[in-house]
């Protein structure tokens, strides 16, 4: 972090454009030939599709009603990530009703040249699931699966503001089982339209993953403790743009790192489908628990729309000038000028100073960070914003962005 600062370039390639869908990708290798893949899915045809790296040739692996996340493991030992997704997610998240929400999984065949769909089990129901996260949470010995609604389980309005139900799925010794897994409620009574959600292992001497969330309150760490779940509030997030929007809080979250400490800021998107940038910092030398956090905003990227929404729609963290900082990617879904992506450098933390540039014009839902090209750089990829009843891009395209930042 200084004054020194190189300008971020990539190379945009264009994987694929005249999309009629899109909102997930992320990198995945997908084949186990060492190189990072892309798995992309959409809420308009529902098709789930990955893309082999090089070349990105085109598989088309599924289609559900209206997907909406996707996380990966190796659930059956192959050694080849299987895919767990939620989908029948209803009308939109105004509109969900009884039996709209339903987990499964996708297993891989184990050969990449396979055509066809892959064969699908069940999980289990949950009304709204928005977002899904493997990981640690609870035990070291079982991986877990975390399974976020968006809205209440009331649905219709009277569920948009309510509290959502937070479940654990233990993945079981036969995840194929036709009955699907058994799930645990962790929480309905803290959380509102979480739209977010960060996966780390935040707690230092603990081997377990915690997670970032993102949602009506703003951002919160939640993590088990080894007896129960606990809560540190990080911020409160957006509040002032409730009477044209109707939300507050955050919609997206990512933690980067500046020198020693892995999370000296967190980098938000306000609020839920929101136009603000701001920036988390606490007191040098505090830790993540400890704060205490300051919000500072960086921008403010246009008004929201008639129906109170935004062009931000995700935030990641990432080293991509290889000075040991991270910089943070902004997606933005459009329309223009609010679409893209910006590139934020910090110059000084204390003071919540940021550098930006935009390094993409092309709307932007999501973004994933891998290196590609295998030269040891992280490079980034992005899908378009194609959802019917929020945003629709002029062009959706699937492009990778791969750094050649220092390039001469």
């Amino acid at each position: 972090m200084g004054s020194n600062i190189t300008l971020p370039k990539f190379e945009q390639v264009v994987v694929e454009d005249g999309l009629k869908d899109g909102y997930w990708i992320d990198a995945v290798d997908i084949n186990g030939d060492g190189k990072p893949d892309l798995i992309v899915s959409g809420l308009a045809i529902g098709e789930v599709a990955w893309y082999e790296n090089p070349g990105w040739q085109k598989r088309i692996i599924g289609q559900f009603q209206k997907p909406v996340a996707l996380d990966h493991a190796d659930l059956t030992g192959n050694g080849r990530p299987d895919f767990i997704i939620c989908h029948d997610y209803g009308e939109c998240m105004f509109h969900c009703r009884d039996g709209d929400g339903k987990i499964s999984w996708l297993q891989n065949p184990g050969d990449p040249s396979a055509e066809g769909h892959w064969a699908t089990h069940p999980i289990a129901p949950l009304m709204a699931t928005h977002r899904l996260r493997l990981g640690h949470f609870t035990r070291t010995d079982r991986l877990e699966l975390m399974a976020l609604p968006v809205v209440g389980p009331q649905g219709g309005l009277t569920g948009v503001h309510a509290p959502v139900r937070l479940m654990l799925y233990p993945v079981p010794d036969q995840p194929a089982q036709p009955e699907g897994w058994q799930g645990a409620l962790v929480d309905e009574v803290s959380f509102r339209i979480i739209h977010d959600v960060q996966v780390g292992k935040f707690r230092p001497g603990s081997d377990l993953d915690s997670v970032i969330l993102s949602s009506e309150e703003g951002v919160t760490w939640f993590y088990y403790d080894g007896a129960a779940w606990q809560k540190r509030h990080i911020g409160t997030g957006e509040t002032e743009e409730v009477g044209l929007t109707g939300f507050l809080g955050t919609g997206n979250a990512a933690t980067g790192r500046i020198g020693d400490d892995p999370q000296a800021y967190v980098a938000t998107m306000e609020p839920f489908h929101g136009n603000v940038v701001a920036v988390y910092v606490k007191e040098p030398g505090s830790t993540l628990e400890s704060g205490p956090w300051k919000r500072h905003v960086l921008d403010v990227f246009g008004d929201p729309n008639e129906v109170g929404e935004g062009a931000g729609h995700h935030v990641v963290c990432a080293d991509f000038d290889g000075d040991g900082d991270d910089e943070f990617l902004v997606a933005l879904r459009g329309p223009r000028p609010w679409q893209g992506v910006f590139y934020y450098k910090c110059v000084d933390l204390e003071k919540a100073l940021f550098v930006k540039q935009r390094v993409s014009w092309s709307s932007a839902a999501r973004i994933t960070v891998a290196d590609f090209d295998g030269d040891g750089r992280p490079d980034f990829a992005t899908t378009g914003y194609y959802t019917p009843g929020y945003f629709l891009a002029e062009n959706p395209q699937v492009l990778v962005f791969l750094n050649r930042t220092g390039d001469a």
